[in-house]
């Protein structure tokens, strides 16, 4: 279990006691130490376990133990909102996957929302009521938010941390044979062109042969997708490239590799795409679950409703009569055998989309039945009275464009839901099970831990309805990135009030949307969340990234070419390969090989950060040790200040010297060796916790991270997106009138 409680973490005297706990910190989004749970009848023909008791307002009811009185705080929890600094830096880190530059980015993007903010309040009439304070809670962003989140969103750094994000999310495999280093490439940092190629995608079938960018690859289409702002494209396409690299067996037979390559890449899509395995279906799946119960305190099985499984497979376990087997094949290879290798991506034919076939892969469109005898039953990709070969020749050219078919119409209609449960159309169960993953995993990424489970899931009421709201509004959108994120950083659970800022009369009043497995607490008061849950590993690839841009180095290798980047980054997490998929916070290895690789921050560039620290130094009248101290805690943690009971000595002792001395001999060794420290920090590598509001901006800061500057941006994005401010940048100080 998580641990549960957490202090501030303010000082270097934590960062240093805490730094050897951090490898005992476990991967986030487990669900493989769940208490024994009970069992109960099938769930409802509906496809939702219905009630509505057991997790409103209090974060749940009853337990495993049998005690089923709730537990109801006396307050609302999304009051316990966080300041407006708190929610720029969480909200830097989560958009862009980058530490805040400076206190003096931090404190621009703060007052353009007090700013903003008030310029709607005052045409609303309404500033004098409530005084500039936040508006209530609601289920959207507030424009002066909204319009920083978009501002963040226009950064390179955006666009490479999602890139690298939803690479390993399709698991791209990135070492050995089956590597798709020519089809993916590196995120690149500059937007590939306007979304012209994403949008060509999304319009087109996978047939047509004339895409504005001819021979284009998926790092590519991946770019223009986030420029246009729509995933679906990127999902489609990968389709195929996943099936361009296929791996090879010596002495197997050659339906036996055919078998082998199917279940690899239904293994693939099945994780990458559906968030299911067939394997779990006969207990838990969308009509039934045996952890289900009538009573909702003692309920653990809440689906999103819809017969899903249903409209896949033909039926909610995912099996046919034993009958069919015989002749049609088994649950197994009926279930993915759309996904055939052999006469499809075994050579030949024609590039998807007019894309390189060289880089990405060439496919054929089957003609002849499959060699392995199945007659393939996935959604739409099936045979009928009318087509009674379909499901025989099926191929991921069906895939795609069901796929396709299913997007469309999820954002013209929604999702149809037809009385009992059932789905009105297989293709969009299909697209939407993609999306619902695609929001799962997002919301994990920026919050720390799933909405789901180890039997692919919710186990609360509460994750249930944050996942099927989120999902209706991304399918709605067309799969928008953007407006996901936007929709995640308006939720109250993602800027919640630090556990010592007090929220409340006790410490577990959030409803369990981070750990679920609180409910088996025995102390009824201790049945909730609290605000610690939501603190979490960083993954390790911004974690990596967000490093070498604070500190101004350059990008690492994204494939690695030699021994020892390749065992650097399997040791901290990162996804390269099926059988390497990557894990979040690093363990007791992980932690030696990050020490060993940055544990003195020697500098990989020429004029790193540390070097510009004491350039900037050596040219201030007066500068001290501490100044240049103080500058690099600001930028690596958002610290822009040094304790001084605790902390100052601890640093002294460190660097060998006060920290008013002006003596600046050596700082470079002296900023390198504490720098070692702060990148090992839980302060560094943890999300969900940020340190306390502070407004003055270290002296030595390079005046490249300026007040006026990050104005100016905000200023340049507002008017781009068409919002309806006049801002006016000042020295420190920003004003804002609605048009």
């Amino acid at each position: 279990m998580k641990t549960r409680r957490f202090s501030g973490l303010s000082t270097l005297t934590l960062v240093i006691t805490c730094a050897a706990a951090m490898a005992a910190v476990p991967a986030c989004g487990g669900g493989d130490t769940d208490p024994p749970a009970p069992t109960g009848p099938g769930v409802g023909g509906s496809g939702g376990s219905g009630g509505s008791g057991g997790e409103g307002g209090a974060g749940g009811a009853g337990g495993e133990g049998g005690d089923s009185t709730p537990h109801t705080p006396e307050h609302v929890w999304t009051e316990c909102q966080a300041s407006d600094q708190a929610w720029v830096r969480r909200a830097i880190v989560a958009v862009s996957g980058r530490k805040p530059w400076g206190q003096a980015e931090v404190n621009a993007y703060t007052d353009a929302i007090t700013a903003i903010r008030k310029a709607d309040l005052e045409a609303a009439g309404k500033f004098g009521e409530l005084g500039g304070a936040l508006p209530p809670y609601g289920d959207d962003l507030v424009n002066a938010r909204k319009i920083v989140a978009r501002a963040l969103m226009r950064e390179d750094a955006f666009r490479q941390r999602w890139s690298d994000f939803f690479m390993d999310t399709l698991r791209v495999n990135r070492i050995e044979t089956k590597s798709l280093q020519q089809c993916y490439g590196a995120p690149p940092a500059a937007a590939y062109d306007n979304g012209n190629l994403a949008a060509w995608v999304r319009d087109n079938d996978a047939t047509t042969k004339n895409p504005p960018s001819p021979g284009f690859t998926m790092n590519q289409l991946l770019s223009s997708s986030l420029e246009l702002d729509d995933l679906s494209p990127v999902y489609r396409a990968n389709l195929f490239a996943m099936m361009s690299q296929p791996y090879s067996g010596a002495n197997v037979g050659e339906l036996e590799m055919e078998r082998a390559r199917r279940q690899n890449f239904g293994a693939i899509f099945e994780r990458a795409y559906l968030h299911r395995d067939r394997v779990c279906l006969t207990c838990h799946n969308s009509e039934f679950s045996v952890t289900y119960s009538d009573d909702p305190a003692l309920n653990r099985a809440w689906p999103v409703p819809g017969l899903f499984e249903v409209a896949l497979y033909g039926n909610s376990a995912g099996v046919h009569p034993e009958e069919e087997q015989e002749t049609k094949g088994t649950d197994e290879m009926r279930a993915l055998s759309m996904l055939r290798y052999w006469g499809v991506a075994d050579g030949g034919g024609s590039a998807p989309y007019g894309w390189n076939g060289n880089a990405c892969g060439s496919f054929r469109a089957p003609t002849e039945d499959d060699p392995l005898g199945v007659d393939t039953y996935f959604g739409s990709i099936r045979s009928t009275p009318e087509a009674p070969n379909k499901g025989r020749r099926a191929s991921v050219w069906d895939l795609e464009r069901a796929l396709k078919r299913g997007v469309d119409r999820l954002a013209a209609h929604g999702l149809v839901r037809l009385p009992g449960g059932e789905l009105a159309d297989p293709d969009e169960a299909f697209a939407y099970m993609v999306a619902q993953n695609i929001v799962d995993v997002v919301w994990a990424e920026v919050m720390g831990t799933r909405l789901t489970i180890a039997n692919y899931f919710p186990r609360t009421e509460v994750q249930r309805d944050v996942l099927m709201g989120l999902t209706e509004k991304f399918v709605a959108s067309h799969f928008s990135l953007r407006e996901l994120l936007t929709d995640i950083l308006a939720h109250p659970a993602f800027n919640l009030k630090a556990p010592e800022e007090g929220c409340g009369n006790g410490a577990y009043e959030v409803p369990r949307v981070f750990d679920p497995w609180t409910i088996a607490d025995k102390d009824i008061g201790r049945r909730g969340n609290s605000p610690a849950d939501g603190v979490f590993a960083i993954s390790s690839r911004p974690l990596r990234r967000s490093l070498h841009r604070a500190m101004e180095w350059p990008s690492y290798s994204e494939y690695p070419q030699d021994n020892a980047e390749e065992s650097l980054q399997l040791a901290i997490g990162f996804a390269l390969k099926d059988a390497e998929p990557g894990f979040r916070g690093l363990d007791f290895q992980g932690r030696l090989s990050w020490e060993a690789t940055y544990g003195a921050c020697k500098p990989l560039g020429g004029n790193d950060f540390i070097a510009k620290i004491v350039s900037r130094a050596q040219a201030t009248t007066g500068a001290t040790v501490g100044d240049a101290v103080i500058a690099l805690k600001d930028r690596l943690l958002g610290e822009p200040w040094v304790e001084p009971v605790a902390e100052k000595p601890q640093i002294e002792a460190l660097v060998k010297t006060t920290l008013a001395d002006t003596n600046l001999a050596g700082l470079d060794a002296k900023l390198r060796s504490f720098c070692g420290v702060l990148v090992a920090a839980p302060q560094f590598m943890l999300g969900g916790v940020v340190p306390p509001d502070a407004t003055d901006v270290p002296k030595l800061t390079p005046p490249e991270i300026s007040y006026e500057g990050t104005c100016g941006y905000v200023t340049l994005i507002a008017g781009q997106i068409g919002a309806p401010y006049t801002i006016t940048c000042g020295p420190n100080t920003i004003t804002a009138k609605k048009q």
